[in-house]
């Protein structure tokens, strides 16, 4: 994601993407310290739950 989003300069840069998720659960999760959109999945990455 950060390759695709932010080029490949910033591709090790992965404190870019945990500050823009944590962003993204402040504007759509009703509780962004429990979120039920964006789930973190440990050695995978994120995931959109739509269920």
């Amino acid at each position: 994601m950060l390759k695709e989003v932010w080029g490949q300069s910033y591709s090790e840069q992965t404190q870019y993407l945990r500050v823009f998720v944590a962003q993204l659960r402040k504007k759509i999760e009703e509780d962004p310290n429990r979120p039920k959109f964006i789930l973190t999945e440990s050695g995978v990455g994120y995931r959109f739950n739509t269920s």
